[in-house]
């Protein structure tokens, strides 16, 4: 397969295994269970998509755009995923030269969206601006599937694929 097939591949074995894991984060954030699982999930799923990129080989960066500091607040400029509609917090990952974001249905976007780094839906902020208490949380949630995934990837014979 070819380097785009294979970042898909793993994005979407990524995003099926995450699946559980969305309803267990809601539900400890004490949010009712979303319509749309992936919803509010990005920052945790992209972190650890990162990650499981990485332990297969590929280059993986975690980005994330603010264009707000709160649904009320004002606009501190164009960066996130791009609607259509208005600028919406986000993250995801970028691989080379392309993104990869397994959470963009929360806004009506495809599941799994392997997609070019100028793909205009998407403009990285000047960093994260969560609180170090979040960004804390958002790193020990991916540490504590670590181990789950490694046992779950044995079986996807992730690596081995073949066209």
């Amino acid at each position: 397969m070819d380097r785009r097939a294979d970042l898909f591949f793993v994005a979407s074995a990524t995003r099926a295994f995450l699946k559980p894991a969305w309803v267990r984060w809601q539900h400890a954030r004490g949010e009712p269970i979303a319509e749309v699982l992936s919803s509010n999930t990005c920052g945790r799923s992209s972190l650890f998509l990162r990650n499981v990129l990485r332990a297969e080989g590929f280059a993986a960066e975690w980005a994330n755009g603010t264009p707000r500091l709160s649904e009320d607040g004002p606009d501190t400029g164009p960066f996130g995923f791009f609607t259509g509609h208005r600028w919406e917090s986000h993250a995801w990952v970028v691989s080379g030269d392309l993104i990869l974001d397994i959470t963009a249905d929360q806004f009506g976007a495809q599941p799994v969206i392997v997609t070019s780094v100028s793909d205009e839906r998407y403009r990285t902020g000047s960093g994260d601006t969560a609180p170090p208490s979040a960004i804390e949380a958002r790193r020990l949630a991916v540490e504590t599937l670590w181990p789950d995934w490694l046992s779950h990837r044995a079986k996807l014979q992730l690596g081995r694929h073949e066209d």
